[in-house]
């Protein structure tokens, strides 16, 4: 805790070693070319960032400037890559996420998950949901479209595609239901 009364936050020493880790492991196997290690490193590193991205990364060591160099010179030291094709790869290999620290939005007041406000929670909830889930949940007011209750605080939401074909990801086409609703749908499907 700061002396202003904010938290700091920073990943663990313990955490931060692991992902090196995996990063190493990645970096250093001949199995694979710098291509398919690019590829392979991109999700871990993008999920860590993403994990920590409330923390401050403005410590040297939290920017991954070492990991992200010593994977430069590894990638240059193959044959067919040059210093330009290298760091398209570093970069592809390590993407960008912004960070803030303490961007996290506060419970409002008194608010409790106990207090019955179900509308509240759902729509604090409907953030952690990814930009589909997030904007149908709007759309139905933070209700099942199947069996029009409330979406309460932990339960999983299911995006259904109402015409049944997985490529079409228009928004008229996707409704958000409940695991159980969604499961009950498809059940009835396959009986039919």
């Amino acid at each position: 805790m700061r002396r202003n009364g904010k938290f700091k936050c920073v990943p663990s020493v313990d955490n931060f070693r692991a992902f090196r880790k995996k990063v190493k492991s990645i970096v250093n196997c001949s199995n694979y070319g710098s291509e398919v290690k690019a590829q392979k490193l991109a999700p871990i590193v993008r999920g860590w960032r993403e994990y920590h991205k409330y923390c401050d990364m403005s410590n040297a060591r939290d920017t991954l400037w070492h990991i992200n160099h010593r994977t430069f010179v590894v990638f240059n030291k193959e044959k067919r890559n040059v210093r330009d094709s290298s760091a398209k790869l570093v970069e592809k290999a390590f993407p960008k996420v912004s960070w803030k620290e303490n961007a996290f939005s506060n419970v409002t007041g008194n608010k409790s998950p106990y207090d019955g406000d179900i509308t509240y929670w759902s729509e604090r909830n409907s953030k952690l949901y990814d930009g589909y889930t997030s904007l149908v949940l709007k759309r139905q007011n933070h209700s099942c479209d199947y069996c029009g209750l409330r979406m309460l605080p932990g339960e999983r939401i299911h995006l259904h595609h109402v015409d049944g074909s997985h490529q079409n990801w228009k928004t008229n086409n996707l409704v958000a239901i409940h695991e159980s609703c969604h499961d009950y749908i498809h059940m009835s499907k396959a009986k039919a």
